[in-house]
């Protein structure tokens, strides 16, 4: 990766925060966004790790492993000059 991708953070989001933090996931949290049919959220709860450049305001990578989250973000960043 280049130099401007020193200063990107990555961290978990989601499920995999809940099973860092606290030991489990909340299962009732995703069964309550079953019943609503809120599907982004769950789709969104799903995403395993965030990463973000803090120059690139709104565009963040998002997978399930810390590289691919940061390949994701590379995407992102290479569309956002073209």
């Amino acid at each position: 990766m280049s130099a401007d991708y020193k200063e990107v953070d990555v961290y978990p989001v989601g499920l995999l925060w809940d099973l860092r933090h606290l030991g489990r996931s909340d299962v009732r949290f995703v069964v309550r966004l079953i019943r609503k049919r809120h599907w982004r959220c769950l789709r969104n709860y799903f995403n395993g790790y965030l990463a973000e450049h803090p120059t690139a305001g709104t565009r963040a990578g998002h997978r399930w492993t810390r590289s691919r989250a940061l390949r994701d973000l590379e995407l992102h960043l290479s569309g956002a000059r073209k």
